[in-house]
């Protein structure tokens, strides 16, 4: 489950007090404030903790049988690392479910030098780095589904014809489909 990070927008809706329902962002400290409760700690929790949390608060002598829900609308704790063969290498953050395609956008494009077919994104799944080879034209042209990227995902474009890490990172991965550990 995610896990709410600072800088977060989050709409809080109490159900049937319209007083209490609110957009806050998450402070750096991990900490949003409400009426009637005050600070509330929101970093680190996942939405369903963080709504529980709330609805105890609220519960106490303010609202009988309070019904919260949270909705995370940015997630810009979340970010992504996009570098390599690309207009604009840096880090990104994510505001809400992002595809590669959108993460290569943000990054205003591939370079004329790239690779379109190898493109690696690197993520970490259960305490160990993977990684997984995609190719934009197959994307582009519906032949390959378009992969979600994840906060701290890494991703990386290839250059055409030169010798790199990245260049044998794509040559290991080429044949296969989804994330494959990564042997070094």
């Amino acid at each position: 489950d995610y896990r709410i990070g600072a800088h977060d927008l989050l709409q809080i809706t109490v159900f049937q007090v319209e007083e209490l329902s609110r957009q806050v962002r998450v402070n750096s400290s991990g900490m949003i404030s409400l009426p009637l409760v005050g600070a509330v700690h929101a970093g680190g929790l996942t939405v369903a903790e963080l709504e529980a949390g709330i609805s105890k608060a609220l519960g106490k002598d303010l609202v009988q049988d309070p019904q919260v829900t949270v909705f995370v609308q940015e997630f810009t704790s979340q970010r992504v690392t996009v570098e390599g063969a690309v207009t604009k290498p840096g880090i990104f953050p994510l505001t809400g479910k992002t595809t590669l395609l959108q993460t290569i956008a943000m990054a205003q494009g591939l370079d004329p030098i790239a690779n379109p077919q190898g493109i690696v994104i690197f993520r970490m799944v259960k305490g160990k780095k993977m990684a997984a080879l995609f190719d934009i034209k197959r994307i582009r042209h519906g032949d390959m589904d378009d992969p979600l990227i994840y906060g701290d995902d890494i991703v990386v474009v290839d250059r055409s014809g030169g010798r790199s890490f990245i260049k044998g990172v794509t040559d290991t991965l080429r044949g296969f489909i989804g994330f494959q550990p990564i042997i070094y």
